[in-house]
């Protein structure tokens, strides 16, 4: 979760992609990007419609206060997460709320009240809250961040990604009591698996744990952004500005390094495949 710049509207679309010699339905949110190209989402909370920042970092989803108000809600309670550097946030919440976005529609048990102005300054001013991960619960989900957009799967056209992608490891994260969803992607190292965690808001550089720092070649004792290359199993390649820092985590890959690649996750079966953007 790294809050970025001004958003503007967005628009949904279906497409239909032959695959196998038929023609599929996929579901396809597409996301524009404006200003400091910030990724967001048309989409409703109990009709009310709004500007929607998608964060697959962000753990839960949520309102601004002012669509909390609008839809009847009275925040209640609160919602604690951590940041990758360890800093505790707390915010309220919303009881059972209906969301709506490009075709889905889902009963949320719960929303976070948030206050995106404090948390981004001016550029949170447009914005009706948050959309995570946490929306698409066990649902197969396609994060295609360089073409702006997410794709929401069916049997068939899982079948064909499996096909066409490499499997690999995914753990889900389900902090805030299990409210929140993130998912991590595991990185081979020669001391075993690094746990990175797949941050679409994450719009500056990927963060690397400095107690992990040398078994991906950066330089544990640098502080400044340091360029990152490492070459995964079947040939996927990682490339991008990283920074050490002292996390709770052992990193998080943003949209620099996330640009390179489709991911496609199982959020009901703790699974993934990854092929190169554009293939």
């Amino acid at each position: 979760m790294k809050f970025g710049k001004s958003l503007g509207a967005s628009a949904f679309c279906v497409a239909l992609s032959l695959l196998g010699g038929a023609a599929q339905a996929q579901q396809v949110i597409q996301l524009v990007t404006t200003g400091g190209s910030i990724e967001a989402a048309r989409a409703s909370v109990n009709k009310q419609e709004g500007l929607f920042l998608f964060d697959s970092g962000i753990g839960t989803s949520g309102v601004t206060p002012s669509v909390a108000t609008r839809i009847g809600c009275r925040p209640w309670g609160k919602v604690t997460g951590f940041r990758a550097i360890g800093e505790r946030v707390d915010f309220p919440k919303c009881n059972t709320s209906q969301v709506s976005v490009g075709f889905l529609n889902v009963t949320m048990p719960q929303l976070s009240v948030i206050d995106l102005e404090k948390l981004m300054g001016p550029d949170g001013k447009s914005l009706s809250g948050v959309l995570g991960l946490d929306i698409f619960a066990n649902r197969v989900v396609t994060l295609d961040v360089a073409r702006n957009r997410i794709v929401l799967e069916n049997p068939q056209t899982l079948e064909h990604i499996k096909k066409i992608a490499h499997e690999m490891p995914i753990r889900l994260v389900r902090s805030a009591e299990g409210a929140a969803l993130t998912a991590d992607l595991g990185v081979p190292t020669s001391a075993g698996t690094l746990w990175m965690e797949i941050d679409t808001g994450n719009y500056g550089p990927s963060l690397i744990d400095q107690n992990a720092a040398s078994l991906v070649g950066l330089n544990p004792r640098q502080t400044a952004n340091q360029d990152w290359r490492m070459t995964l199993p079947n040939a996927l390649t990682i490339s991008g500005p990283a920074i050490v820092k002292d996390l709770i985590l052992d990193g998080d890959f943003g949209r620099d390094a996330l640009r390179h690649w489709v991911i496609t996750l199982d959020l009901a079966n703790s699974r993934g495949w990854l092929r190169t953007s554009g293939k």
